[in-house]
């Protein structure tokens, strides 16, 4: 009786955790980025950055952002993908030098931008930037190598 009891029990905790595991597995979440949208003819200075999450949707086949607000920005089917270009930029940090300590020249201030282009769905080319936190900037380039499939063109500037 009391072997019959743990088999039940460790068959109930393997199916719920098949069950998480099996909800999480259809898209994959990365947090800490923001969406540059570009700048619209005529305007010296694009619109701010958009803080939000970027979603790789297995089921559906295609990469979204979706806004802190939860409303999706952009979404793109992996098989509209052109290409993407993961670039690193870094930079001395003046301002810092110039109001705190010239030993902020010593470092630099370094970006992650991961750059999408892709068909729209009117059949025009259209690009997408996504700036990435340093934490996750990796695993979001190679996730959207992996997702994708397309290769993923990388720059790296020192």
């Amino acid at each position: 009786m009391r072997s019959l009891t743990r088999t039940a029990l460790s068959a109930v905790v393997s199916l719920i955790f098949l069950a998480v595991v099996g909800v999480s597995a259809a898209d994959v979440k990365f947090d800490k980025v923001e969406y540059l949208p570009p700048k619209v003819q005529g305007q010296k200075k694009g619109a701010d950055p958009v803080k939000g999450r970027m979603i790789f949707d297995k089921d559906k086949k295609s990469l979204a952002f979706q806004d802190t607000k939860g409303q999706m920005i952009v979404t793109i089917p992996y098989d509209q993908i052109r290409t993407m270009l993961y670039e690193k930029t870094s930079r001395p940090r003046y301002a810092e030098a110039i109001l705190i300590s010239p030993f902020f020249l010593l470092s630099k201030t370094k970006k992650h931008i991961l750059t999408i282009q892709y068909t729209d769905p009117a059949g025009a080319g259209a690009f997408c930037m996504i700036h990435m936190d340093k934490s996750n900037a990796s695993d979001i380039a190679n996730t959207a190598q992996a997702e994708t499939g397309k290769p993923l063109e990388r720059t790296e500037e020192k």
